[in-house]
């Protein structure tokens, strides 16, 4: 990773920890353990906040986007579903989620939608508003995930012995801590606008009180 991708990285990760205090975050991001120093370990937690993120982002984009968008990113999952290499399916796969939580952020606030969103059922309602939660609780996980992933990158790194042996794995960590950086540096926006389309439509916000809380299990496809 250069200097100026960690430099992105962690500013990302500041600004999301800058806001979190305003959703009752603070407590939560103070939770940070010591790194275990453990590649695998982190990987595994990393593909599980990804994952989480991806699932919510794309519950979130199919409450509040247009039948032309969801057609353009239907495209794109085509796209994914037919690719077999790993390497341009993790581009694809990010692609979409960026692309599905900028929709999000800019349909929330559209004064139009929000109206509509009034008029939402309320099992959509409560789908919403799990996948909301769950969106948030990747987002924290990610906030934590970035720094430790970094200081296992350079423990390895600095040993001479490791660094030759787990050179492989240093570098899925080094771009597992972009992919979740590059995640963080929306999702303040995202879920700003989220809390907003959800107060217009009387929905009951509910955030993570830390990272380490069980994801909400929601009931059907939006």
């Amino acid at each position: 990773m250069s200097i100026k991708t960690a430099f992105i990285t962690f500013a990302a990760v500041l600004a999301f920890a800058g806001i979190a205090g305003a959703w009752g975050f603070s407590d939560a991001l103070s939770l940070v353990g010591s790194s275990s120093a453990d590649p695998d370990a982190f990987l595994a937690r990393a593909q599980l906040a990804e994952s989480l993120i991806d699932k919510s982002s794309d519950s979130l984009f199919k409450a509040v986007a247009s039948k032309e968008e969801q057609a353009k990113m239907e495209e794109l999952q085509k796209k994914l579903n037919e690719t077999t290499d790993n390497k341009e399916k993790n581009a694809l796969r990010h692609q979409i989620t960026e692309s599905e939580t900028a929709t999000i952020e800019k349909n929330a606030n559209d004064k139009e939608v929000q109206a509509q969103a009034k008029n939402w059922d309320e099992k959509k309602k409560k789908q919403v508003a799990s996948a909301f939660f769950n969106f948030s609780l990747g987002a924290l996980q990610a906030a934590l995930l970035v720094p430790e992933g970094t200081s296992i990158a350079k423990s390895i790194a600095g040993n001479p012995v490791n660094a030759a042996r787990l050179a492989l794995k240093i570098g899925s960590v080094y771009d597992s801590v972009k992919a979740l950086g590059g995640i963080l540096g929306n999702s303040a926006k995202v879920i700003g606008a989220l809390k907003t389309l959800m107060s217009a439509a009387n929905i009951e916000v509910k955030t993570p009180a830390s990272a380490t809380e069980k994801q909400v299990e929601a009931s059907g496809e939006l």
